[in-house]
């Protein structure tokens, strides 16, 4: 199967998942707090990634160095990013939590170019800028009627703040890639110590760690563990690995676009012409960027 094939199967995999579990998590938020469904959904994801590590017979035995790597891209990537991103939720629409993660294209750029010394090429920068005028007219009706107090900004900073924690974890999981570790393998340590540490932070702040025994949530904690943390992040890393993380985070531009026509259905958010203007521009800069020409 050819390369770009293969990438174009990973990064539909990503966009049409990650797309409709930004609607998935608000099932849960009503009725258990971030870090509690937070630390069930990656215990129960690292459990189903345990087990098929098992029946692959998978080496699972590593370094203290590398269970360094494990832990910190855990942490970032499936703990803080996503009890940030939960508590998001609770204070804006599914969809608008969605766009911020837009900015995870810029955060991985930078990141690439500090750490890995990675070049940015003139279609990225382009691209980019594209996708960044894109935002603002997303975001124009709240930059324009700004509001210290109100919830939406409070909630889109915590979004983007989620977007850099998640950033900071894909230059963990890209290292672990250069050193050639399977991408289950970090994705299977990496759940088990991000849901022990969001485990601590549920303690300290005494949340009632009991499940919800409703069908929603279940239902929605079984869908965001297998599809949403198993399935999509070892779609996403493989990608990341294959044509970096700058690139592969393109997948946070479409999957708002699924994200949004969601909440429109289910949470009552209205599109405005600049909204539509500023997705299409978030779409032609990820064309521009994903085009292999180099400046």
């Amino acid at each position: 199967m050819p390369a770009r094939f293969e990438n174009l199967i990973l990064y539909t995999i990503c966009t049409v998942i990650w797309g409709s579990t930004w609607l998935v998590i608000t099932f849960q938020i009503d009725s258990a707090s971030p870090a509690t469904s937070v630390f069930w959904r990656f215990l129960l994801a690292a459990g189903m990634l345990f087990a098929f590590c098992f029946w692959k017979k998978q080496n699972l035995k590593y370094s203290r160095r590398e269970h360094l790597l494990f832990a910190g891209q855990g942490i970032l990537m499936f703990s803080i990013n996503y009890m940030l991103t939960y508590i998001a939720e609770t204070m804006i629409s599914s969809g608008l939590v969605a766009l911020s993660f837009t900015a995870l294209v810029y955060y991985n750029m930078f990141g690439m170019s500090l750490f890995f010394k990675k070049p940015i090429t003139r279609n990225v920068i382009w691209g980019s800028a594209l996708g960044g005028v894109g935002i603002i007219f997303i975001f124009l009706n709240e930059i324009l009627h700004f509001d210290p107090n109100s919830k939406t900004i409070w909630g889109l900073l915590i979004g983007f703040l989620a977007t850099l924690s998640a950033s900071m974890g894909n230059m963990v999981a890209q290292k672990s890639y250069q050193l050639r570790i399977p991408v289950v393998v970090t994705n299977t340590w990496g759940m088990m110590y991000g849901s022990l540490f969001t485990l601590v932070i549920a303690l300290i702040l005494g949340h009632d760690l009991s499940i919800p025994l409703t069908a929603k949530f279940l239902g929605a904690l079984t869908y965001l563990a297998l599809f949403g943390s198993v399935i999509a992040f070892g779609a996403y890393l493989s990608l990341a690995g294959r044509i970096g993380a700058e690139k592969a985070a393109y997948t946070s531009v479409l999957s708002p676009v699924i994200a949004l026509t969601l909440s429109s259905f289910f949470e009552g958010f209205h599109w405005t012409p600049y909204i539509v203007l500023g997705v299409v521009l978030c779409l032609l800069g990820n064309v521009l960027t994903l085009t292999k020409r180099a400046g």
